[in-house]
Order: structure tokens, then C-alpha cells, then sequence
């Protein structure tokens, strides 16, 4: 849905500023969820909460369904979106944190990922066929709708979880006490700075591809995952022994040079270059990030740190596409949007870099 979106929109003639902010505006209350719910995730049962975002989601996508303009009530249906998104995806990801050990953290949260990635390479092609087809855009919005009926079905089996003595509310102060935490704040940066790498791909790329090439854009999502896939099944267990620091700073430098790529797409071996190097990136930032944000709080506050890395992923993706449909708009190419984010890269190597914070987090 997120991926053929911006497609649509610039279908209905939407300008690229437009398209940044409406593709991307529905990261405001997945924010603000995403800090809503690392007190919720203390307090109730997670199942139920996963079924309730699902549920919500579900009515969420149904409204697309007679969308056929730029429609007064399109910003509510983002504003839905988001939330229901937030809580369907923390939930589930803070459910995996909360069920391995930290030290299998990263390797569990990667492997669990890639159910998500495989929608993204799915999606686009399925979105391209059908649109080349000639069915209309209601056709892929009828399609999301059938899949995440699926995923409402699939929770509504799941067992409850039980309540467990380590549940007691954590004070109201707990997020305000990890930004206190030097290597909370230098990785949820970064983190930050990835999501909005990510944020100007998939609004971008799909009408840059199209309206810049001859090339089909399902063709990077489809590599970019299954690059993605190979990564996290056969290589992440080895990676993550690997110095962090190192690590961090070799793939950022990677998705750097990928957005300069980016700029001069001309030919098919270059789409095929540039979508294995955002796959090595992905698939490595994003499982990497997120248990290191993850494991640097306390124990009874890691389902509030995830929370908080999805705040912070999210609110790049939004602000990053904000700024880039602006830069797209004023110099009228896409290459500004790409370049912003290849400096931003170079930035989050230097955040990287940043000394770090060995005292322990304090648990009370």
C-alpha cells in the first residue's frame, strides 16, 4: 500500500511536495502512538492489542476503497492508517524482543522482518502488472484489503499472552531517562537518518523510475528483498559479531553511494547494482539499529525503546520525504531527493563515530 501510493497520488496529479507529505503524514500519529504505546505495552496483553490494530487497520484500508481524487477526507484516512500501522507493528515486533535473549536479538528481529520485506517485493509487482493491465488503482487497494483480512485471522488465533510479575508499570519518566543514554541517542539518530533514507525510496523512486526511465521500479524491490532475505537467513548471525561501529559505518557509506547511483539510472545493470546495495543496507541497518536502540535500556523498558526506535524510523521517513518532494518541486529533478539523502548518510557515519557511553542504563 505504502510503496503504490505515492504512484497513485501522482496519478490524480499531485504535486511532489504533495506526495512527500500525504505519502508520509500518516508517521505523524505513528509517532505518537509508538510513545503512546510504550506504557500501553506494560499494561496489556499484547495479543489483543496486536488484534486491535489489525482490526483498525482493516477498516483503515477499506476507506481507500472509493478514493478516486485528491480528497478532502484523504489526510483522515492517513491519520487512521498510521495509527492502526504503529500498533499492529510495534506490538508484534516487541513480542519477538520480549521472547529471546538480547544477545539473539538482532538475528531474531531480522528473521522476523523478513515477513514484512516480502509484502514489499510482492506488492510493487503485483501493483505494476495489473496497473499495465489496465485495472484500476481501486484493484490494488481491494487487494491490501483481502491481505491484511488474512493477518486479522491469523492474530484472532493467537493465543492471549499471560501477565507476567515483571509487567508493573514503568514510570512516567522512563523515555525521558533514556535520552539520557549517549548511545540511546546517537543510535535512535541514525536510526532516524535510515528511516528517512528509506521514506525517500519507496515515495520517490517508483514515479522517478517511471517518469525518468524505461525500467519497471517492481524490478528494485523485488532484488532489494530478496537480497534482503539472503542476508538475514544466511549472514546476519555472523555479522552481528562483528565490531558495531565498523559495521554501521561500512553500510552507510554503501546507501551513500547507492542514493549518488540513484541520480544516474540510466540502464538496467545499474538498476540491478543499486537494488543489491540497498538490500545489503536495509537488511543489515534495520535489524542492527534496532536491537542496539533495543538492548540499551534496561530490561523492564525494552518494549518503551522499541517503541521508541519506531518513532523515530518513522518520523525520518516523514520528514525526509517532506524535505525531499520540496527540493524535487524547487529544482525540478528528482536527483536533489537523493543526494539529500547521500549526505544524510555521510552525517549518520560521523553520529556513528561518536564516542560511546559505557556506563549501564540505571533500572530504577
Amino acid at each position: 500500500m505504502f510503496i503504490l501510493l505515492p504512484v497513485y497520488l501522482k496519478h490524480l496529479g499531485a504535486a511532489e511536495a504533495y506526495i512527500g507529505f500525504m505519502g508520509n503524514m500518516d508517521k505523524i500519529f505513528m509517532v505518537v502512538a509508538a510513545v503512546v504505546l510504550g506504557s500501553f505495552l506494560r499494561q496489556h496483553d499484547r495479543i489483543k492489542l496486536l488484534r486491535w490494530g489489525y482490526g483498525f487497520l482493516l477498516i483503515t484500508y477499506c476507506l481507500y476503497l472509493p478514493l478516486s481524487s485528491l480528497s478532502w477526507y484523504l489526510p483522515l484516512i492517513r491519520i487512521a492508517h498510521g495509527v492502526g500501522f504503529s500498533i499492529a507493528m510495534i506490538v508484534g515486533s516487541t513480542i519477538i524482543f520480549e521472547n529471546v535473549l538480547p544477545e539473539r536479538a538482532t538475528e531474531a528481529i531480522g528473521v522476523y522482518g523478513i515477513t514484512g520485506s516480502i509484502s514489499n517485493a510482492i506488492s510493487p509487482a503485483i501493483g505494476e502488472f495489473l496497473l499495465h493491465e489496465g485495472y484500476p488503482f481501486q484493484m490494488l487497494f481491494l487487494f491490501s484489503v483481502c491481505c491484511l483480512a488474512v493477518s486479522l485471522v491469523i492474530a484472532l488465533r493467537m493465543p492471549c499472552t499471560k501477565s507476567r510479575a515483571s509487567d508493573a508499570p514503568c514510570p512516567s519518566s522512563g523515555s525521558l531517562r533514556l535520552m539520557h543514554n549517549r548511545d540511546f541517542i546517537r543510535y535512535g539518530l541514525v536510526s532516524l537518518i535510515f528511516g528517512g533514507g528509506f521514506g525517500v525510496l519507496v515515495t520517490f523512486l517508483p514515479n522517478f523510475i517511471r517518469t525518468c526511465t524505461s525500467l519497471n521500479y517492481s524490478l528494485f524491490f523485488i532484488v532489494y528483498i530478496a537480497v534482503l532475505i539472503v542476508i538475514r537467513l544466511m549472514f546476519l548471525n555472523m555479522i552481528t559479531r562483528w565490531n558495531k561501529v565498523l559495521l554501521l559505518k561500512g553500510v552507510l557509506m554503501i546507501g551513500a553511494c547507492m542514493n549518488i547511483l540513484i541520480t544516474a539510472l540510466d540502464s538496467l545493470l545499474l538498476l540491478l547494482i543499486i537494488s543489491i546495495m540497498y538490500g545489503i543496507t536495509h537488511g543489515v541497518l534495520y535489524p542492527v539499529l534496532n536491537a542496539l536502540v533495543v538492548n540499551a535500556a534496561p530490561q523492564q523498558q525494552r518494549g518503551r525503546a522499541n517503541a521508541l526506535f519506531s518513532a523515530l524510523f518513522n518520523g525520518g521517513m516523514l520528514v525526509f520525504a517532506c524535505c525531499a518532494g520540496f527540493l524535487v518541486d524547487v529544482f525540478h529533478t528528482y536527483s536533489a531527493a537523493f543526494v539529500l539523502c547521500a549526505v544524510a548518510f555521510c552525517a549518520g557515519c560521523l553520529f556513528v563515530a561518536a564516542p560511546q557511553h559505557s556506563p549501564a542504563p540505571t533500572t530504577s
